[in-house]
């Protein structure tokens, strides 16, 4: 048919017709889903959680503790801390917390995160490990911009993107085209990528090697971008860490967990841990083990076990220095001071908050007097920007 053909019937078809297939034509465009967070259609609903997660509170400044004189009294950065996750279930569903966690807008705030690290005995600062589904990732990132510029001397943004929408299945991580993605939304505002655990999940994910494919497409996101790169590591993959450290001299990381000792039931055997430090000059490893040779960040626990634990320190501390002192001093620019907390709702404790740093406090005072700032925070200040 001709063009002058086709445009001589387009004029001469009735003008209902025309109308009726435009009707037509918007009734088979896509409904916008309601419970998407990522379209305007639900703008006014997710702002309000967000709003939720910063809702103002009364924060009174608790007279400082009473340390011991032999106590490090320096400066303390945490580096390893768990944001609360942004609910991200229907919008208009009842909001509930599980039991003994975090939920943000529910039952923590970040004026009541703030006001605990104003209270606890740090200096304030944190590794922040802020949780970024992929379902929900436009107000998650809001949250942690919020988070940011209103504590700005609190967060150290790390972006921690599981890539299974809160489902114990699938990658502990999103892919590196959805990493970039999410990196754009607010360019330069995070300066880490993690924790990103590693580890296989009973029931759940498989491991995935620090050399395995979906990781080799991110590290060069990360360096793009600048960001220092924190895992958990899983059994078995010290060879494959080693691999990345070497390949990738350029870009700073951190692990913690003892995943790397292949063993039922052990006391810390640092052997390999101490290798890949003194091998790997752009590699950090986290301390949040400093209980007495006990894990206590666990729900069963709760607060009050969890303080009578630390009711006397000199057996705690026998065991502590036996484990983590030389260790430590033979690496003295390479190990940091972490909680590890946040997951768990007492563990954003006033009390709790003050249990840790003062029973870490006695423990630095055990180190080398030329280590115990670096330990406690100068070494975590290496790897914050200098902008």
């Amino acid at each position: 048919m001709s063009p002058a053909r086709k445009v001589f019937l387009l004029v001469a078809l009735p003008l209902t017709l025309i109308f009726a297939g435009v009707i037509v034509a918007l009734l088979r465009q896509p409904t916008p889903d309601p419970k998407d967070p990522n379209i305007n259609s639900s703008a006014d609903s997710w702002e309000k959680r967000v709003a939720n997660a910063f809702k103002p509170s009364e924060c009174p400044l608790l007279p400082k503790p009473k340390l011991d004189a032999s106590y490090y009294q320096g400066p303390l950065i945490d580096a390893h801390f768990h944001p609360p996750s942004l609910p991200d279930s229907a919008l208009g569903s009842e909001l509930e917390a599980p039991d003994d966690q975090t939920l943000l807008g529910v039952n923590i705030t970040y004026d009541e995160i703030a006001c605990t690290f104003r209270n606890d005995g740090t200096s304030g600062k944190v590794f922040a490990f802020f949780p970024v589904y992929p379902n929900i990732y436009k107000p998650a990132l809001e949250v942690v911009k919020r988070a940011v510029d209103q504590y700005p001397d609190v967060f150290v943004p790390f972006i921690m993107p599981p890539d299974n929408d809160g489902s114990p299945t699938g990658y502990p991580t999103v892919n590196s085209d959805t990493l970039q993605k999410m990196l754009k939304v607010y360019p330069n505002l995070f300066k880490g990528y993690g924790e990103i655990g590693l580890y296989e999940r009973q029931g759940g994910a498989k491991e995935l090697p620090p050399d395995s494919a979906r990781l080799l497409e991110i590290y060069p996101v990360a360096r793009e971008h600048n960001l220092v790169v924190m895992f958990h590591l899983g059994e078995g993959q010290a060879a494959s860490y080693e691999k990345i450290l070497q390949a990738n001299r350029d870009i700073k990381f951190i692990w913690h967990g003892d995943q790397l000792i292949n063993c039922t039931e052990c006391t810390q055997d640092l052997t390999v841990i101490d290798g890949i430090l003194s091998r790997n000059p752009n590699v950090y490893y986290g301390i949040d083990e400093l209980y007495g040779d006990v894990f206590l960040m666990q729900a069963e626990v709760g607060k009050k076990k969890f303080l009578e634990h630390f009711k006397d320190y000199d057996p705690l501390l026998k065991k502590d220095v036996e484990t983590w002192k030389s260790f430590i001093e033979r690496h003295p620019d390479q190990v940091l001071w972490d909680t590890d907390r946040g997951v768990l709702t007492w563990s954003m404790d006033i009390e709790v908050g003050r249990a840790l740093t003062n029973y870490s406090r006695a423990f630095i005072a055990e180190l080398d007097p030329d280590v115990q700032e670096k330990f406690a925070y100068k070494n975590a200040e290496k790897l914050l920007p200098s902008n």
